[in-house]
Formats: structure tokens, sequence, C-alpha cells
């Protein structure tokens, strides 16, 4: 487990990673050629839907930091949800997150902007021999995120191939795309909200920012600072412009404890 978190799944995910952004750029190139901008709606629209269900409500929120509980149904959609943002399988996304959260700024966390530069965690070039596996010990046993984690490219290529038989555009615009902003939007989160816009609680060497472009890009997460100050809560909603889509859906689907 330890070398398919540190290696092995990361390499596979960061080469579709790269895939994605050679069919990003055909896409834009086909839609300047074509002048159908349609597509780029559809790729924002899936982007703001993959994004915020499975990537804000379960990777990070429900999963990572168990801020809330719905029923098992949605759970299991929103984990399948999760997979076609390529963001990495649920283990190792919350492998990574919960590290950060453990030594934020400090030596071991995994993509501190201030230790690795704005460019490389960015990017993606992380620190992954610092990840501790107990941080995931509740979640290593669970069947279902076990069997993500080993068929996780199955899994989206398999989701690809419904896509072209439906229409092979759909791999470009309702794929490729939105995962690739899936990609820059959790980036815009190791950067901009550790960099820039306020902090409403001083957390010491913890750099976490309210970040506005953040929040706009993520539609949600950018009021980082709170969410650091208070990570085990359901919404960063403390202001009333602090506006949080992913707690709007959170309200609707979680059971109250």
């Amino acid at each position: 487990m330890k070398f398919l978190l540190n290696y092995s799944h990361n390499v596979k995910v960061r080469g579709l990673q790269v895939i994605n952004h050679l069919l990003l750029m055909y896409g834009l190139y086909y839609i300047y050629t074509t002048q159908e901008y349609f597509w780029l709606i559809t790729s924002v629209l899936v982007y703001w839907t993959i994004g915020v269900l499975g990537i804000n409500v379960y990777l990070h929120r429900l999963l990572s930091h168990r801020s809330f509980k719905t029923y098992p149904l949605i759970e299991k959609f929103l984990s399948y949800i999760s997979v076609v943002t390529t963001v990495g399988s649920p283990i190792a996304w919350v492998a990574i997150h919960r590290q950060h959260h453990r030594s934020c700024e400090k030596e071991n966390d995994p993509h501190s902007p201030y230790l690795l530069g704005n460019l490389k965690a960015w990017f993606g070039f992380w620190n992954y021999k610092s990840l501790e596996l107990k941080l995931i010990r509740d979640i290593r046993k669970n069947n279902e995120l076990r069997f993500i984690h080993k068929n996780y490219i199955i899994l989206i290529f398999l989701y690809v191939i419904i896509l072209s038989i439906i229409n092979p555009l759909f791999v470009i615009f309702v794929y490729a795309i939105p995962a690739c902003l899936c990609l820059h939007s959790t980036s815009a989160i190791i950067v901009l909200a550790h960099k820039h816009g306020y902090k409403t609680y001083d957390l010491k060497q913890d750099q976490a920012r309210n970040s506005w472009i953040a929040n706009i890009i993520t539609l949600g997460e950018g009021w980082h600072n709170n969410h650091h100050a208070k990570p085990y809560e359901w919404s960063n909603w403390e202001r009333w412009w602090e506006w949080d889509v992913p707690a709007m859906f959170i309200k609707l689907i979680r059971v109250k404890k």
C-alpha cells in the first residue's frame, strides 16, 4: 500500500493528467475553429458538478475530515464521482490531505508552496515520502475504497469508453477538460489559499488564508483559514460574504447526528 501511494499510483495518475492536458489543448483548438462554444460551457458545468461533489463534498469534507454523515448510497455515488475528477484515488487523496493538516508548512507537509515553491506545489511535485499511513488506518481496510484504489485507472478508462460510445467529443469536453479544471482547482487551494487573502484566525506557522480568488475557482473551498481553524466543520461559511456551495449541498444530504 505504501508503495502504491508513494510511487505507482501517483505516476499513473500524473500520466493520465498529462494526456488530459493534451486533449484540453485540442479541445480549445476545436472550439476556436468550429465556434461551438457550447462545448466550453458544458465542460465548465461538468467541472463545477464533479468538483463540488467529488472533491469538495466527498474527498475533502466527508472522507478526509468526517465532518458529516450521509446515507450509504449517496456516499457510494459520491465515491465514484470522485474517481472521474482524476485527482487520485480516495485513499491516496485522504493520505496526502491529512498529512498536510498534520504538518502544515512544516517539513513533512507534502505540498506546501513555502517549502516547494509555487510551481512545484501547483504542478504536483510533492513530497510523498512524508506520508504517514497511520493517518488513514480508518479507511485502509474499507473494501470498496481498496477496490477503487486498485482499479482507479481502469474505472476511468471504462468511463471514457462509455462517453466515447455516446459521442467521441464527450471524452474531451465531459471528461478531459473538466478533469484538468479539477486538478487546477486543487492547486489553487494549495498555492493561492496559502498565500493570498486574509486570516480570520491566527494559526501561527499555518499560513492558510481566506482567498476570494480560490473561492471563485472552487465554489466554496477558498475560505481556507476558516477550514484550517475548524477542520471538522462541514461548512466554511462564517461571514455573510463567505458563500460556500459545497455546504449548501451537504445541508441537503447530511444525516443529523
